[in-house]
């Protein structure tokens, strides 16, 4: 542990207001802050500790309190109603967001996770809240570490959950990474508040609750929460050096163009490590693949050894990898699940890889989706420069039958347009992905 949090991760007892000075000076300057809430006993400690920092200085940014009925239990309403009256009893304002629509028979864990995060973002943007603090702790980090090693991940998984991410105008904080849960606990005792119980914590049926009740055993061989996040804070330190590394040389050797497609030059990776070889294709997988994270290391590094091919061609996480005319170019798999159409209207990122402009004049009933084999083929489009394939899988706008527009397609001045966001992704990957980019 780093000298400057070993007071906050070795003592016990509620947190003391020079620490949560301390741990809350990162937001001083920020213009509004939105707390992420649920009723247990560690989000209540993060509006307890937000609070009692803005009460104590003039410039202190607006808090909003915001909290989420998922509607698994019969209990969330009553426990999102609860934290509205607390929020209200500290003059604190609180929105109450509802998780509405049919709920997936599987991974439900996944599935409200992201609902959950969807509706807090969506409520930050409306609110004009430049940033969203949750109160994800020292456990929380072991626990994350624990999961991630569980499915091998590498580098970049390992080092767990970062204290700041920017989301596409709203910036995600975690003050309490390096506070123990039993710190927190105790800083909604001292307050004489009593948090809400979530069964699904402790159902061994998830996976988080699987690990979760093997720390303790660790920590009894000597394998603390505290050891873990540590791990978990080196290992992000090297993630960080290998980004630098590779940044340096996506500059110098990787492009992406109006289609979503992006082209690396093999020589540029001739002087780098192996690490940052698989991690500059990690990146160009997730710059134009579409998908939350990119395939594993091994599979990345047996694919760095065939870049040098001339006849390279195949296709891995939904991208297609092909030599041509002396680089490597890299592209979303026509046929690839997930190419959906969708209805088209301003601001919509389609497949999380183009952007979406639409004047107000636009057609009602108007959708966008893959031009797709067939299309292409009656419009001629031959390729050129790119594989037929990249532009089979390059977006168009329908009015119906009829295709409107599309980057591989003639547009003209009004018609809507879809923007690339390849170059974005390519040089800032998502560290929290399918919240980076608003839809």
């Amino acid at each position: 542990m780093r000298a400057a949090d070993a007071s906050v991760g070795d003592r016990v007892g509620p947190l003391t207001d020079g620490e949560i000075d301390a741990l809350f000076a990162p937001l001083a300057g920020a213009g509004k802050i939105a707390l992420a809430v649920s009723g247990g006993a560690d989000s209540l400690a993060l509006l307890l500790a937000a609070d009692r920092w803005r009460r104590r200085g003039a410039d202190r940014p607006a808090v909003v309190v915001l909290t989420v009925n998922h509607g698994l239990r019969t209990e969330s309403r009553g426990e999102a109603e609860a934290v509205v009256a607390i929020a209200a009893a500290s003059g604190l304002g609180a929105r109450l967001l509802t998780w509405a629509g049919p709920r997936p028979t599987a991974d439900i864990e996944a599935a409200a996770r992201l609902a959950r995060y969807g509706l807090l973002l969506a409520a930050c943007r409306e609110i004009g809240a430049s940033h969203l603090a949750v109160a994800h702790h020292q456990n929380d980090v072991a626990e994350t570490f624990l999961l991630r090693f569980r499915r091998r991940a590498g580098v970049f998984g390992l080092a767990a959950m970062r204290p700041a991410i920017d989301l596409g105008g709203v910036t995600l904080v975690r003050p309490f990474l390096d506070v123990p849960r039993a710190r927190l606990a105790a800083t909604t005792a001292a307050a004489g508040l009593t948090p809400a119980d979530d069964p699904m914590n402790r159902d061994p049926r998830f996976e988080r609750a699987q690990v979760r009740a093997l720390i303790p055993t660790m920590a009894a061989a000597g394998v603390t929460a505290a050891a873990l996040a540590e791990a978990a804070r080196e290992f992000r330190a090297a993630a960080d050096a290998i980004d630098e590394a590779t940044s340096e040389i996506i500059a110098e050797g990787a492009t992406a163009d109006a289609l979503g497609v992006a082209w690396l030059t093999p020589r540029a990776l001739a002087k780098a490590g192996e690490a940052v070889r698989v991690r500059v294709l990690a990146r160009v997988m997730l710059a134009v693949g579409g998908d939350d994270y990119a395939p594993g290391y091994r599979q990345l590094a047996a694919l760095v050894q065939g870049l040098g091919d001339r006849r390279l061609k195949r296709t891995l996480g939904g991208v297609v990898i092909q030599t041509r005319a002396g680089r490597v170019c890299f592209y979303r798999e026509v046929g690839r699940q997930g190419l959906t159409t969708v209805p088209a209207a301003a601001g919509v990122v389609w497949d999380r890889r183009f952007a979406t402009r639409i004047g107000a004049t636009a057609a009602q009933g108007l959708t966008i989706g893959p031009l797709g084999e067939m299309a292409r083929r009656e419009l001629g489009l031959t390729g050129g420069e790119h594989p037929p394939g990249a532009i089979a899988a390059s977006p168009a706008f329908r009015l119906g039958d009829e295709i409107i527009a599309g980057p591989a397609v003639s547009q003209s001045i009004g018609l809507p347009a879809a923007v690339a966001l390849a170059t974005q992704r390519l040089a800032h990957p998502p560290l929290f992905p399918a919240f980076t980019t608003a839809a």
